[in-house]
């Protein structure tokens, strides 16, 4: 792995609002890569992959003057791994690289570096040949890049891994479909992580819904199984502890609520997911019209509480507080009505 330390700063020092040198940078690709690509004018391909030349040429990223070691060390070190790398060493800028048009191939051994110029008549300076379609050679493409001696920019395309708003990323591009078909390759657990004072709000409305991203977001740890076990053994000496002792990708660390998902019985009645390269499940969900709740508005998708297997507390151990769809025990209004933590304004779920 190269050297990344060719930073501003040694990443750690204090920026504006008091947050590291590294968390900004992160924080603004995040923003540009999954929301604002298209408001800004950045030109990205349907896997939502853009050319680092252009990336690095965003007003955000120029007034924080972030040099390409820094983009690289953003790929590098994220703990949820929220940034894929294609080293493309064919992908040349032309009189604008911000009209490239990147075409991938579906094909699943594709070699992840290879590339051509297009022909100069087309509105193309570069065709994307092959791109890694499983999340394992995506993760593979990722590491080759950062692996790569080169210091051009122009030759690598960046990507967010998830989380994205933008509506002409195309998830069927780039994300691994989970199908009954291949069983083995569906995680035991798919849980999603929400609030105390969100409960509420998606048991009343019957579901879980994007809101505004293009897909709800779900994890593949920690187990049902484990959250109890803690809860538990804590409850017999007067205390509760969290499950939160390891990064988790999907899920914030400071979830209070998970709601664990019959995936088998999703996917079988005809609900999408997909898995990321960060391991995180992915699904858009289904028209309401489809899942018989016609009372909440035709264009809505969502994944209903049909699927919810168990939803359980594990803040201050409270343990189970849905199964099967009964509801088992409510949570106390001193809970709810304290709004969510820091850090999740809008109530991401």
């Amino acid at each position: 792995m190269p050297d990344h330390s060719e930073k501003r700063g040694n990443g750690r020092g204090q920026g504006r609002g008091g947050q590291g040198r590294d968390v900004q940078v992160s924080k603004a690709l995040s923003l540009l890569l999954r929301h604002a690509a298209e408001k800004e004018g950045l030109k990205m391909n349907a896997q939502g992959y853009a050319s680092v030349t252009d990336v690095l040429q965003w007003r955000k990223l120029k007034s924080l003057k972030v040099t390409f070691p820094e983009i690289l060390h953003a790929v590098d070190s994220s703990d949820k791994k929220r940034f894929a790398l294609l080293y493309i060493p064919s992908v040349q800028p032309t009189e604008s690289t911000t009209q490239a048009t990147i075409v991938p191939s579906t094909t699943p051994d594709a070699e992840h570096e290879a590339g051509k110029v297009a022909d100069a008549d087309q509105p193309t300076t570069s065709v994307l040949e092959s791109a890694p379609a499983t999340s394992e050679a995506q993760q593979s493409a990722t590491d080759h890049a950062l692996a790569v001696k080169d210091t051009n920019p122009a030759n690598f395309l960046i990507r967010a891994t998830q989380g994205h708003s933008i509506k002409t990323v195309e998830a069927a591009s780039f994300l691994e479909p989970l199908s009954l078909s291949y069983e083995s390759k569906i995680p035991d657990t798919v849980v999603h992580g929400t609030f105390h004072s969100t409960w509420p709000v998606i048991l009343q409305s019957g579901g879980l819904r994007c809101m505004g991203r293009n897909h709800i977001h779900f994890a593949t740890g920690p187990s049902l199984e484990s959250v109890l076990a803690v809860h538990d053994g804590d409850a017999a000496q007067g205390k509760s502890k969290p499950d939160d002792s390891r990064v988790i990708s999907g899920m914030r660390r400071d979830a209070q609520v998970l709601i664990y998902i019959d995936v088998r019985k999703a996917l079988a009645a005809g609900i999408p997911f997909w898995r990321s390269e960060n391991g995180v499940i992915l699904s858009e969900g289904i028209p309401v019209s489809q899942s018989g709740q016609t009372d909440k508005g035709e264009d809505q998708k969502f994944v209903s509480l049909d699927y919810f297997d168990v939803v359980a507390e594990r803040k201050i151990g409270l343990g189970k507080l849905w199964e099967r769809g009964e509801v088992l025990q409510e949570l106390p209004e001193n809970l709810t009505n304290k709004g969510n933590p820091k850090g999740n304004p809008k109530g991401r779920r």
